[in-house]
């Protein structure tokens, strides 16, 4: 069954749909904040892992963050011999890690134990940092929430400061501690207790970098005011100026989520109970957090006073495929296409529900 977008254009759907306007208005958001502050801008390849985009993107990063040995490759390919890539990950395989030497010139190690067993495998060419876990929470649900308690992500500030103390030790420190947060100031609550936590580690010249992470979005809120960014600026000047660090952010989904759709066909109309349902081409296997975490996404035409309300449900043999209620001004018709929006995020895939 065929959609139309852009005009005349025919597509074959089910179809992931990506906004090469959208995506370089949120690339100009991330490259004002570099070009302003004089931070490096990385992004996140773990949020999204096409490679067209990700040609799209590269000439106006510094370089990729990557969690895994295959993203390594994909970005070292993209970049060629200009960039920098930083990998992270909580589970490193021993197969994999003089591969990650070569192709990687920054590596936060997620634990005092995996920088101690893999920092000799890498190289001197590698800079080793270290995986900070704040201990400080922004996030009212523990899913997304990389402090939670016993959290396996990153290492406490008291354990830190005791590797600091080594001789030869790590060169860097990565803070990854929000998810999908708007108040830069919780960014700056987490550099302050991580300055007041560690004292003249911060500044007395064994470290050399410290990346920030992701998890904060620059998109408008839904109120239409921007993001406050002064916390940011300010806490990126702190590091730069007072403890002579470089500093480096690594958004993923707030360069992309907002310039991707799913667009699919309407299969099918039922009422079942009472009940209006809509059958589509696709599935929410193909947006894992719709059914994982009850992910509502935005579907273009929803409004919350439309007078026809229905269900759109994918096609698949799995109960709870369903990514939920909505209404329209107008009825759905069976073959017309329609799009569901903010759909960049994370890896659009997910094995079959059968």
């Amino acid at each position: 069954m065929g959609a139309v977008v852009s005009g005349n254009v025919p597509l074959e759907t089910p179809a992931f749909i990506y906004d090469e306007a959208g995506i370089a208005r949120l690339l100009g958001k991330a490259t004002e904040i570099r070009d302003a502050s004089g931070c490096r801008l990385l992004f996140a390849v773990k949020s999204f892992c096409f490679r067209d985009v990700l040609e799209l993107m590269a000439p106006h990063l510094d370089g990729f963050a990557v969690s895994s040995l295959f993203e390594a490759m994909l970005a070292r390919s993209v970049l060629g011999d200009r960039g920098t890539v930083h990998f992270t990950a909580p589970g490193l395989r021993h197969q994999d890690a003089a591969d990650l030497g070569q192709l990687c010139d920054h590596v936060a190690f997620n634990s005092v134990n995996q920088w101690r067993t893999f920092r000799d495998t890498l190289g001197t060419q590698v800079s080793c940092g270290l995986r900070v876990n704040p201990e400080l929470s922004f996030i009212g649900d523990p899913r997304y929430d990389p402090c939670r308690p016993s959290s396996r992500l990153g290492e406490p500030l008291a354990t830190v400061a005791e590797v600091l103390d080594e001789p030869d030790s790590v060169s860097g420190l990565l803070l990854h501690s929000n998810c999908d947060a708007t108040d830069f100031g919780q960014l700056e609550a987490t550099v302050d207790r991580m300055r007041r936590r560690l004292g003249r580690r911060l500044e007395d010249g064994r470290l050399r970098w410290v990346n920030l992470g992701g998890g904060y979005l620059l998109e408008d809120e839904p109120d239409g005011e921007a993001p406050d960014m002064t916390p940011l600026y300010r806490t990126l000047e702190f590091l730069q100026r007072q403890c002579g660090l470089e500093t480096i952010i690594e958004p993923g989904a707030a360069l992309i989520r907002a310039a991707g759709y799913l667009v699919a066909t309407v299969l099918e109309l039922q009422i079942r109970d009472g009940h209006r349902t809509a059958l589509l081409d696709t599935t929410v296997n193909h947006m894992p957090e719709v059914f994982e975490y009850q992910y509502e996404p935005d579907v273009l035409g929803h409004r919350d006073d439309g007078e026809w309300a229905c269900t759109l449900a994918g096609c698949t043999c799995l109960a709870g495929d369903v990514f939920g209620e909505y209404r329209f001004d107008r009825p759905l018709a069976v073959g017309r296409p329609g799009g569901v929006s903010q759909h960049g995020r994370l890896h659009p895939r997910q094995g079959p529900y059968v």
